[in-house]
């Protein structure tokens, strides 16, 4: 085998190998903002029937101008499997909405300033015990709108508020599935995706790990799922990352998480393949070319190693 060709073979394995291992380096976008925040954004509540509960949330106007906001209630409702919500005003067996006053409703924030609200959340004494679930809506009113001067774009931020009600609840949950996301990788890192369904009256929120083990059971890691909250009749998808790169072998993730006061356990096992296949087919590539760099030769090679042994040419 000729020089260049030996040349060339490793200049190639060496491209190669460049590009299968570079990291491309996505950008992170700022999410943007409309000049509105409110502090806490959530509110996780409990009560009796015939109780009143009192809280205050505090919104602060980031803008250079003054703006003048409504508040709304309106209940809410999960969409989708990923946290989403649908806003309603339609009342079910988990509305909340009715039930809370703010004070003040209609306020004028001066710019760069920060306004505190107060909300109470009346509960009738005949309110079904479990879950409610309702959002105080802030909705700027620009001032042309009221002048009927033009047109113009309401803006609007909301709080959560989850409300749960002493009594006859029920918390109880299963898993709809457990998995690695891909059943193969080449290389890390592994998102598993968990999809817990509520089929209790009240909202969850689960926490736990994954426990990965090699194929001799031998204990790799251990990987934290997200806590989120899985509001009643739902399913919400919890993922955690394995945050690793070079592996090879079929591993064994085990997921459990627990709930509610008694701590009920959720338990679930996954299986999943991580192999850098192009990585090996470059080793196996180098190692055949060296192989038959030696073998072509070793006639060569022969001699020259009787040279040093002897010292006789």
């Amino acid at each position: 085998m000729s020089k260049k060709l030996i040349f060339s073979s490793l200049a190639l394995i060496l491209t190669a190998t460049a590009l299968i291992l570079q990291s491309s380096v996505k950008g992170q976008e700022t999410p943007s903002t409309n000049g509105l925040s409110l502090s806490p954004p959530s509110f996780e509540l409990s009560g009796n029937p015939g109780s009143t509960v009192t809280n205050t949330i505090r919104l602060e106007n980031m803008k250079s101008s003054p703006v003048r906001l409504a508040v709304d209630r309106r209940n809410f409702t999960a969409v989708g499997e990923d946290g989403s919500i649908g806003l309603t005003e339609d009342q079910g067996t988990f509305s909340l909405a009715s039930w809370i006053s703010v004070d003040p409703a209609d306020v004028i924030i001066p710019p760069r300033s920060t306004r505190t609200f107060t909300f109470t959340i009346k509960v009738p004494l005949n309110a079904e015990p479990g879950g409610h679930f309702g959002s105080l809506i802030f909705r700027t009113v620009p001032e042309n709108t009221l002048t009927g001067s033009g047109a113009s774009v309401a803006q609007e931020v909301g709080a959560l508020i989850l409300l749960r009600i002493a009594g006859a609840t029920v918390e109880n949950a299963k898993v709809e599935s457990f998995a690695a996301a891909k059943s193969f990788y080449e290389y890390g890192p592994v998102v598993f995706e968990e999809r817990v369904k509520n089929l209790g009256n009240v909202h969850l929120k689960p926490s736990g790990n994954i426990t990965i083990t090699n194929l001799i059971g031998q204990k790799v890691a251990t990987v934290p799922l997200e806590t989120k909250n899985v509001l009643p009749g739902a399913i919400r998808k919890i993922e955690g990352t394995w945050d690793t790169k070079w592996r090879a072998g079929q591993y064994t993730a085990t997921a459990v998480m627990i709930y509610g006061p008694q701590n009920t356990q959720l338990a679930n096992v996954a299986t999943f393949i991580v192999f850098p296949y192009r990585f090996a087919l470059i080793v196996l590539v180098v190692i055949f070319i060296l192989f038959t760099f030696v073998y072509r030769s070793r006639r060569r090679l022969g001699l020259a190693w009787k040279i040093l042994t002897s010292g006789k040419a």
